[in-house]
């Protein structure tokens, strides 16, 4: 029987709650307004609240914004949030849009729908800002089904458990029930290329005449090919394309480039017919249906429900496998050389139901929520090359899936009658977790070319014999499907955990204008123990239009189950060139052999302070210091290289067994320190014939390395165990500046949108070689970029708008990679501080019925 432990937190406020909240059509909800997350108070607001919560309005943002993803409105809105399309990544990942706070990883937020804990997408991630983390895929959730967004800015593990160290997104659904909503909107690129449209339905009625609802919502969308962003010819590739050695090598006197041309022009194809394509945005068509219900079954009591599935379609394209890349290509199947696609079909299904009431003047509210993530992957266009001409060209790659169950009891009670005021919340939870990863068919990871090799032994009565010395690579091509191996029978697993929680918190009014909290929460992990956690937090009103706050909290984060037991082999680029690298599992032998422990998991420590303001009527302020310790975080190590003779057995066996020359790892291998402050305002005032409303804000944000973790005897290898592109994607990767600017005029005819974002500098680090024993790397800065949208609305009547504008006016793109790193293809746009993709003219038709 599982230890239950008690622990204290904050329980979620009711979802009956948000009907208290007004209807207003801002991008960001007033201060006054009521809010669900950060707090158990039934009157907490924006204003009075002791921690930063942002409450955003989605509605007013559909209409106007050009943007149409969750992810993308809230990059443009929220000065701490932070998320690009596909996130940088390569493979499955480039399908996802994970989401960041506070300058912090993508595994270090937790995400709330209705108040409760949602799943994670089951993808670890490579490359790009979630390099070795899962994440959540908020774009799983159809942006006709929110109503509001809420985020908390701030540390509060001990009020939702695991994760919540940067703070808490909450994602409130829609409960109306007078009106069918459409919404539909196309937007291009600047060549005509990367064509995307979304189409949302939102409808509401009524059950009953008590306060039941049914409300339901239908998206689909669609995104074509595109090209790089940029000059005509970013990406262009200039090397050998039909001589031997293509990519690998330039040309010289004997295979000149005359001869390229030539042979290219008897093809009747030119150098573009050798483009990447996706440039950030995957061709993909996604299909969502989401419902919230709620169902009063007496005075006081009600059954609610909520929940969805979606279907997404993701199809990633890699590097153009050029005809004479020999070690990668087979002429008699692909004579021109070819494109591998990778096609993820990412099938998502959540289901929330639970009953909630009043008993004795308690608020009890029984729940039960689960959710599921399943990627498959399916190689097109493609071959193994270690088969040579039986190769097929088109694999099962296997796929993955990860779950997880939460059934929790939250009790809570107001007491008037103590001091000003005291709220009394406690309750208990139990969440089981799941993954699973399913092996593909044998094509797609075989290396055709290994074979068994003998040696003569003599016995000790001098009698020979054959002995086994051995598997030998004998052609040395490229093994398994091109742009992603499959998985191997000896990847499957198919592991759970079960983790027991309990929790209490205590909010009181200690006088009319001072305020105090404090929760404490300890779980237990079936695979790694006990964790306990606390916060506490205040605020003190010196005035009707002046606070000040402050909390600390500690907090911590469970490595996911995919960072235990997550295998893959894949292909990297290092100045161009193709490097088969092979990630091991972290409960794998050659883990355990090279000396690389077992995960723990992530703690923190963290502190905010600032204040709260409406120094006129209208005007809102608010201004929040904050400093966050990381330790013991889990990434990525760098790759260890095959041509090391003191790497372990098992790890060289790995190596030869998937064909692969580099080798990298999960493990708890860097603490962090993070500083940052955090500001917005607005005002809003009569302008005409309706009202303007203006809109700060920013985000100043320092992320620093404070210590390494290096095993035991691997000493030697401290610039492997973290390397300088792990350090750059944790301090330097993301803008360390954030600023928004925006207005927005209304009239009960037209609208009209002004927006600015500014995104700070960054700085990359490229991995060049995997030298001993110290790798070198290639840094390069991006400078500042500026980033404006326009639009203009008008209403043909109080039921149906039409809002035409333009993503990125300027067309910014910010800067190129550096010649240094682009190898034999032309610069390409990097595209880290924001995913631009360039102007992007859109148009929109909003219906209300």
């Amino acid at each position: 029987m599982k230890k239950f432990i008690l622990t204290i937190t904050a329980p979620l406020l009711f979802s009956g709650l948000s009907a208290q909240i007004r209807h207003v059509t801002d991008t960001t909800r007033q201060l006054g307004e009521i809010q669900i997350v950060g707090s158990r108070s039934a009157d907490r607001t924006k204003l009075n609240s002791p921690v930063p919560v942002d409450i955003i309005d989605i509605k007013s943002l559909q209409q106007s914004a050009p943007q149409t993803s969750i992810t993308q409105l809230l990059q443009y809105i929220a000065p701490s949030f932070h998320s690009i399309n596909g996130s940088n990544a390569g493979d499955a990942g480039s399908a996802l849009n994970l989401a960041q706070l506070r300058g912090l990883g993508v595994d270090q937020l937790l995400v709330l729908v209705n108040g409760k804990r949602r799943h994670k997408s089951a993808n670890v991630n490579w490359g790009g800002l979630g390099n070795g983390a899962t994440g959540y895929d908020l774009n799983a959730i159809p942006v006709s089904a929110i109503d509001r967004i809420e985020i908390l800015r701030d540390g509060a593990a001990a009020q939702y458990g695991s994760d919540a160290i940067a703070g808490v997104i909450n994602i409130v659904l829609k409960k109306q029930t007078d009106h069918i909503l459409v919404n539909t909107t196309a937007t291009t690129r600047r060549r005509g290329d990367g064509v995307s449209t979304r189409t949302g339905v939102n409808y509401g009625t009524k059950i009953g005449q008590q306060g039941g609802y049914l409300n339901v919502s239908a998206e689909f969308a669609t995104q074509a090919i595109a090209l790089q962003p940029g000059r005509d010819d970013a990406g262009l590739y200039n090397g050998p394309v039909y001589g031997g050695g293509a990519n690998t090598r330039g040309y010289d006197a004997i295979y000149t480039k005359d001869i390229d041309d030539a042979i290219l022009k008897s093809r009747g194809i030119d150098r573009h017919f050798f483009d990447q394509r996706g440039a950030g945005s995957n061709k993909a068509k996604d299909a969502l249906l989401f419902f919230n219900t709620a169902i009063p079954v007496k005075e006081q009591v009600e059954v609610y429900a909520f929940g969805g599935i979606s279907r997404r379609n993701s199809q990633f394209t890699a590097v153009y496998r050029l005809p004479g890349w020999t070690e990668r290509n087979n002429t008699t199947l692909y004579p021109d050389g070819f494109l591998p696609a990778m096609d993820n079909g990412i099938t998502d299904k959540s289901l929330a139901i639970g009953i909630k009431g009043k008993v004795n003047q308690w608020n009890i509210d029984l729940s039960n929520v689960y959710g599921k993530n399943d990627f498959s992957n399916i190689i097109s266009n493609s071959l193994n090359a270690s088969l040579g001409a039986k190769s097929p060209t088109t694999f099962n790659a296997g796929s993955y899936n990860g779950s997880q169950n939460t059934a929790s009891l939250d009790i809570s009670r107001h007491i008037a009658g103590i001091l000003h005021g005291l709220n009394v919340a406690f309750g208990a939870q139990y969440r089981t977790e799941t993954y699973q990863i399913i092996a593909g068919e044998e094509a797609s990871y075989i290396k055709g070319d290994l074979q068994t090799i003998y040696r003569i032994d003599t016995s000790v009565a001098g009698v020979p014999y054959l002995s086994n010395a051995g598997l030998l690579a004998l052609n040395g091509l490229s093994p398994g499907s091109q742009i992603h191996a499959g998985f191997r029978p000896s990847n499957e697993v198919n592991v759970s955990r079960a983790i027991v929680a309990g929790y209490i918190d205590l909010e009181a009014k200690i006088t009319a204008q001072w305020l105090v909290s404090a929760a404490l929460r300890a779980e237990n992990f079936s695979d790694f123990g006990n964790v306990t956690t606390g916060k506490i937090a205040t605020r003190y009103s010196f005035a009707p239009w002046f606070n000040i706050r402050a909390s600390a909290n500690t907090g911590f984060r469970a490595p996911d189950l995919a960072q235990f037991y997550y295998t893959e082999t894949s292909t990297s680029f290092q100045q161009g060139r193709a490097i088969d690298q092979v990630t091991a599992s972290n409960k794998s032998a050659a883990t355990r052999a090279l000396g690389i422990p077992s995960l723990t998991p992530e703690r923190s420590t963290g502190y905010t302070a600032g204040i709260t303001s409406q120094p006129v009527p209208n005007a809102e302020l608010t201004a929040d210091a904050y400093y966050v310790k990381i330790n013991n975080r889990v990434g990525n190590t760098g790759n260890f290289s095959s041509n090391d003779n003191n790497l372990p057995p098992d790890v060289r066996a790995l190596l030869l067994q998937t064909g692969t020359t580099q080798a990298k790892f999960f493990y708890n291998a860097f603490s962090t320190r993070t500083t940052g402050i955090e500001f917005t305002g607005s005002y809003r005032f009569p302008l005409g014939h309706g009202s303007l409303q203006l809109l700060a804000g920013g985000n100043f944000v320092k992320n620093e390395v404070t210590g390494i973790n290096t095993p035991k005897g691997l000493e030697q290898y401290k610039y492997v165990i973290f390397s300088e592109a792990e350090r750059a994607r944790v301090t330097t990767n993301i803008p360390g500046q954030k600023i928004t600017l925006q207005g927005a005029w209304s009239t009960p005819v037209w609208s009209l949108l002004l927006r600015t974002v500014y995104f700070g500098p960054v700085t990359t680090a490229t991995a060049q070689n995997a030298n001993f024993p110290k790798p070198d790397y290639y840094f390069q800065e991006l400078k500042p970029i500026l980033v404006t949208d326009l639009s203009a609305g008008y209403f043909f009547s109080p039921k149906i708008q039409l809002t035409i504008g333009v993503n990125n006016v300027f067309n910014t793109l910010g800067d190129y990679t550096d010649p240094a790193i682009s190898g034999l293809r032309n610069p390409t746009i990097v595209g880290i501080q924001n995913g631009s993709a360039g102007i992007q003219p859109f148009i929109r038709l909003y219906g209300k019925f």
